[in-house]
């Protein structure tokens, strides 16, 4: 038991010492306000597409047209364009019809957050250790605990920057709600905001742990992004290739069933409103992020610091 209360400490010692660290050289502010930025511009883009679908419904309503979107919005939501672009995003237009009880902008929040955080949590952790691998400052931590809390505290270290990059965004989202649209309830956006924000956390768990392993296998920090990138756009390229064989037969089985180990997979099944496929879905990635990362510590476990 005291064992394994040391591994918890020394875990949570290394997550705030990653924290810490980011904080000091800036990277945590410079991430936090990119993600932010971002952010900011695709809510931009998307009241814009909003504004648009309401000028159009309001032609042909015979009303004045609003100089914000939103006092139309129901209207909007029925027109086919919007509706398919909306349920391409979440996976079927049943799921649309229960999500946009809340505050659409709330809803593209969501799938902002689920394609940005998996970005923001590759660059974080790719360089974790290999940088510190790189400068001899492992070393450091490795006198003073094992190795398996090192990476396991570099995870949660880069997660905890991630959580907060998430709730920033949570912020731009209330923000544009309330100053680039009109009639939006500011808790019912802020709230829904907060849960799809979570989804996206949920959703870059592989992503953060495809990094990690990549920074155990690779000694050097500038190596290691540039691999990180390439795998990043090998899972992409994955999933299309493995869609695409997936069919009844034995092989588009097993493709099937190996998409299900790349990061990425499982979106559909995040944004579901019943709880036991989401619950499904978050513990898949859960163990999928625990996979990645013990494909990274075959290799950092032997590593000469």
């Amino acid at each position: 038991m005291a064992r394994s209360h040391g591994f918890l400490r020394d875990l949570v010692v290394v997550a705030i010492y990653e924290f810490q660290q980011a904080a000091r050289t800036r990277l945590l502010q410079v991430g936090v306000l990119a993600y932010a930025g971002a952010t900011m511009a695709a809510h931009a883009g998307f009241v814009e597409g909003l504004q648009e679908a309401e000028r159009s419904v309001a032609i042909a309503m015979g009303v004045p047209a609003t100089e914000k979107p939103g006092a139309l919005i129901g209207a909007a939501l029925k027109s086919t364009d919007l509706r398919r672009f909306l349920a391409d995003l979440i996976g079927s237009e049943a799921t649309l019809d229960r999500l946009t009880e809340a505050p659409v902008l709330a809803l593209w929040s969501g799938a902002v957050a689920m394609v940005l955080l998996p970005i923001f949590v590759l660059v974080g952790t790719s360089t974790s250790l290999s940088a510190e691998v790189e400068s001899r400052s492992i070393r450091f931590l490795a006198l003073r605990t094992e190795r398996l809390p090192i990476v396991l505290g570099k995870l949660g270290g880069q997660l905890l920057i991630a959580t907060l990059a998430a709730l920033s965004g949570v912020v731009v989202t209330e923000f544009a709600g309330l100053v680039l649209m009109v009639q939006q309830p500011p808790l019912a956006l802020a709230a829904y905001a907060l849960l799809h924000a979570g989804r996206g956390l949920v959703y870059a768990l592989p992503f953060a742990a495809l990094g990690l392993a990549v920074s155990q296998w690779v000694p050097r920090a500038n190596p290691a992004r540039l691999v990180t990138m390439l795998a990043l756009l090998a899972v992409l390229v994955g999933h299309i290739w493995l869609d695409e064989l997936t069919d009844a037969t034995v092989a588009g089985r097993v493709a099937d069933l190996v998409r299900i180990f790349l990061p990425g997979s499982g979106w559909n099944d995040l944004w579901s409103m019943d709880a036991g496929t989401f619950a499904l879905a978050a513990a898949r990635n859960v163990v999928l992020t625990f996979a990645w990362v013990a494909v990274g510590y075959a290799r950092f476990d032997r590593r000469d610091l």
